[in-house]
């Protein structure tokens, strides 16, 4: 490295003048190929490269930003940070980025499922111009999210709405819960009480489809308010335990996290899971497979869910002409040993 260019960078950052002049190459050239342009030379590529190494230049985003007018964020919006399935939706998300859209950076905020958490990290969002927005599960207004549509290309994960603007992408929720009811049927039980997911995204559809179920059974249907959450599993089971009658002998929990929690209160009331109860979940979240639980629980594919949003709203990203889309995927049952046959 020439001494002046070595005792100037030692001063501060390297810049992209620096790498020009160390490569021998002009600044416009250096950018080329920190765009991946085709139409640099190989010599003059590796020369580039060979002094972004040595000196250790680092591009600016922002910089790059007010250039070529993209920001590079993509904002991903969670209703609950505490959910494992969010976790699962976002390694999609990153991996189908990572191969497929590596210039972009996909950032979280928490919404905390409140309207107003939602309506701020959607506004810190647009305000660092991002180029797409995704809702794991939303509080917000249906007109709201409409509008955010309209104005940047939008995804929805997990709630169903009827949109031309916005890529949805859900799994059947009353498909999921009818395998579940139907396994615990089918294994002879016929009290068997579902715990609500409360306020969560599809929640009321499985619910739903639990009663619908359990009727065309010719059976009667229990049902305790939850939530999405290990106290909500926890806080039904209790109910359940507490009820005049007797105790059901299947519990279908509207997710994993619920089932955890009901099992957990089910075993200190002194009951065996599954000799006196069979507990079903839903979602298929990684610690349901663990020997310590094992869990008999419904399979939402978060993971291709994830990837689908992002491929979706990368396609708007590169052609904002196209409509939203809507995308269902089929979950599946997946029997472990939480489950047996009365």
């Amino acid at each position: 490295m020439p001494d002046d260019i070595e005792q100037e960078t030692r001063q501060r950052p390297p810049t992209i003048r620096d790498v020009a002049e160390l490569a021998g190459v002009s600044k416009s050239l250096v950018s080329l190929v920190l765009r991946a342009s085709p139409k640099v030379s190989d010599k003059s590529r590796v020369a580039v490269e060979e002094a972004i190494e040595e000196l250790g230049y680092r591009p600016s985003a922002m910089a790059r930003s007010l250039v070529n007018r993209h920001s590079g964020v993509g904002g991903i919006i969670t209703s609950n940070a505490k959910d494992v399935f969010h976790a699962d939706v976002v390694d999609g998300v990153s991996s189908y980025i990572n191969e497929h859209a590596p210039g972009l950076v996909p950032l979280i905020l928490h919404g905390n499922h409140e309207e107003e958490g939602e309506k701020l990290a959607s506004r810190r969002f647009m305000e660092m111009r991002a180029e797409w927005l995704m809702f794991m599960g939303s509080a917000l207004p249906d007109a709201t999210l409409e509008s955010l549509g309209r104005e940047t290309p939008t995804a929805l994960i997990g709630r169903w709405l009827e949109s031309d603007s916005i890529d949805i992408v859900v799994n059947d929720d009353r498909a999921g819960a009818a395998m579940a009811t139907k396994h615990l049927l089918d294994l002879g039980h016929r009290r068997i009480a579902h715990i609500t997911g409360g306020r969560g995204n599809g929640a009321r559809a499985r619910e739903a489809s639990f009663r619908r179920t359990m009727q065309e059974a010719g059976c009667e249907s229990t049902v305790v308010e939850g939530t999405y959450l290990q106290q909500g599993g926890a806080e039904g089971a209790r109910q359940l335990l507490g009820a005049s009658g007797p105790l059901p002998t299947a519990i279908f929990a509207a997710n994993d996290l619920a089932a955890i929690g009901a099992i957990d209160v089910l075993k200190r009331a002194g009951h065996r899971v599954p000799d006196d109860v069979s507990v079903v979940g839903y979602d298929d979240i990684p610690i349901a497979a663990l020997a310590p639980i094992d869990l008999t629980t419904i399979n939402q594919p978060a993971r291709q869910m994830g990837q689908t949003a992002a491929r979706l709203l990368c396609a708007r990203r590169n052609n904002g002409s196209l409509k939203g889309q809507r995308v269902l995927l089929e979950p599946k049952l997946i029997v472990r040993s939480t489950t047996r046959a009365i």
